[in-house]
């Protein structure tokens, strides 16, 4: 599992980070969150919070999450698009000059400029382990289910997507393709190396995956989903399907936060960065609790309660492993953000939502 933190293993992200901008406060005093690449909290700073503290126990995440945070604050949302590889016309000549004008900590410039040097410059965002899968997975799809597959790309309108899904779609060969991703020691080998959580869901994994796609197909317009146009193109074709980070707008409005924000970006457990505050208002936990041993994963509530705030929200997610923690003390409000999970542009997730409740708050 070690190998697995020691690694740059994302720099576009797996999550939808719409989500948590919907859950979010406005103006919350202080968020905690996985730092990841940088672009699962970049987005929230248009919240305008107090205070945000970024974590992550990977040295390479962290200095990806330094450097996306240099280029909100240093540059304007062209250059930003740009450098990060959202533009298919960006040259590598410019991403080099951009990235040389950036103020970083020297030991991050030093490990970005020989990782990007190694890797010729390309599109950061398509250079985590996890991105680096899903292009060798889109060669795959492409293999199995070719021009009919992609074809779903072409619609604009759920209905018409639908009825070529029901009746055009090459299902039997796609079905071929999620029997692969269906498979956890494929994905133990190509990505977690030997750090995936074990399924605990009931269903095996291959039908959870054709529920996750069939939700996408049926539900959402696919070229909406950053996941699923790198699932088939191996690539972002597709502005609509850009994630929060790329709107013009959350990106002015982020860059405005980040002025008025205290940003810590800091190397360590997250329940360890909590130890010692006292209102947090806003916890994204990302699926950090899935690799926690078990009985740690189910404490994790209780581990965070102290630094909480009344009615702090504490946002976790699973993929094929669910924790349950134990809620004393919170109140589960999933349910009243049903609407923003079901537009979330993976579907990957079981999200869960919880509230601090105010009358049990833990002395100190």
């Amino acid at each position: 599992m070690a190998d697995y933190f020691d690694r740059l293993n994302y720099t576009l992200g797996d999550e939808d980070t719409a989500l948590e901008y919907a859950i979010l406060p406005r103006r919350a005093r202080h968020v905690l969150g996985i730092a990841g690449c940088g672009g699962r909290l970049l987005p929230l700073l248009a919240a305008a919070p107090s205070r945000m503290t970024c974590t992550d126990i990977s040295a390479p995440q962290l200095a990806f999450t330094r450097l996306r945070f240099a280029l909100l604050e240093q540059t304007d949302h062209e250059s930003f698009m740009a450098f990060m590889g959202y533009r298919m016309e960006s040259m590598r000549a410019r991403r080099r000059s951009i990235f040389q004008q950036l103020v970083l900590p020297p030991t991050d410039r030093r490990w970005l400029s020989a990782f990007f040097q190694s890797r010729h410059w390309e599109a950061p965002i398509y250079m985590g382990a996890f991105e680096q899968t899903l292009k060798r997975l889109a060669k795959i799809t492409g293999l199995f289910t070719g021009k009919a597959g992609r074809g779903i790309f072409q619609f604009s309108q759920l209905d018409e997507q639908t009825e070529y899904y029901r009746n055009r779609f090459p299902l039997k060969r796609w079905k071929a393709v999620i029997a692969l991703l269906g498979n956890a020691a494929v994905l133990n080998s190509l990505l977690y190396k030997g750090a995936f959580p074990p399924n605990n869901l009931g269903i095996s994994s291959r039908a959870a995956y054709l529920e996750i796609f069939h939700t996408l197909f049926t539900t959402q317009v696919v070229r909406e989903s950053f996941f699923l146009q790198m699932l088939f193109f191996g690539e972002l074709r597709y502005p609509q399907g850009f994630p929060l980070e790329c709107d013009p707008q959350i990106f002015q409005r982020a860059r405005e936060g980040l002025q008025h924000c205290e940003l810590r970006v800091v190397q360590a457990d997250i329940l360890d960065c909590a130890a010692g505050e006292t209102a947090i208002d806003f916890v994204s936990l990302s699926d950090v609790p899935s690799f926690m041993p078990e009985a740690a994963g189910k404490n994790v509530l209780q581990r965070l309660a102290p630094a909480l705030s009344e009615n702090a929200q504490v946002v976790m997610r699973g993929h094929l492993h669910v924790v349950r923690p134990d809620c004393a003390g919170f109140c589960d409000i999933t349910h009243q953000y049903q609407a923003d999970i079901a537009r979330e542009k993976t579907q990957l997730w079981h999200v869960q939502v919880y509230r601090r409740t105010p009358s049990l708050q833990v002395s100190r």
